[in-house]
């Protein structure tokens, strides 16, 4: 069910805190619990906002978020114009479209500046999600720097 309420758009630096500390909230919910320490630590490090704000200087990482009643509810950013690098929606939103909203926006962003796929590094625990919206698996599960991931494309834009 898609909340006809749930509005997505490309998000300013300015809104860039509340969005990292969404994806840093829910991935400690719902992620960090299967990670090594490692893993957390270096994906906590990826979101601090010192670091995300230089690579969107570089021009390298657009962001967007989902608002209800001017709240936001979740977070997506792609980097480098074709990989969906993070996807989190707070807990109480789970199941209501606004995962599909962000990841439409972020599909319509990778198609205008000339994508023909699209990548993700899917967490366990999203790859039914993205399995869903025609993403198909490139490999088995994988862990980087303690971070576990399934590699993932989508080729139809």
């Amino acid at each position: 069910m898609i909340e006809l309420d749930t509005r997505v758009k490309p998000l300013k630096k300015r809104e860039l805190p509340a969005a990292l500390t969404l994806c840093r909230e829910v991935f400690l919910e719902f992620e960090a619990p299967d990670y090594p320490p490692e893993g957390t630590e270096n994906f906590l490090a990826f979101l601090e906002p010192e670091q995300v704000g230089r690579i969107i200087d570089s021009g390298l990482l657009t962001f967007f978020g989902a608002y209800r009643d001017g709240l936001l509810i979740g977070a997506g950013a792609v980097k480098e114009q074709n990989h969906i690098c993070l996807l989190f929606v707070r807990k109480e939103c789970h199941r209501q479209g606004v995962g599909t909203l962000l990841l439409d926006a972020m599909l319509k962003s990778c198609r205008r500046s000339g994508a023909e796929r699209v990548t993700v590094n899917a967490s366990p625990y999203g790859v039914p999600f993205y399995q869903a919206r025609g993403f198909q698996k490139l490999g088995e599960e994988q862990c980087r720097d303690g971070i576990r991931f399934v590699p993932m494309e989508r080729n139809s834009l």
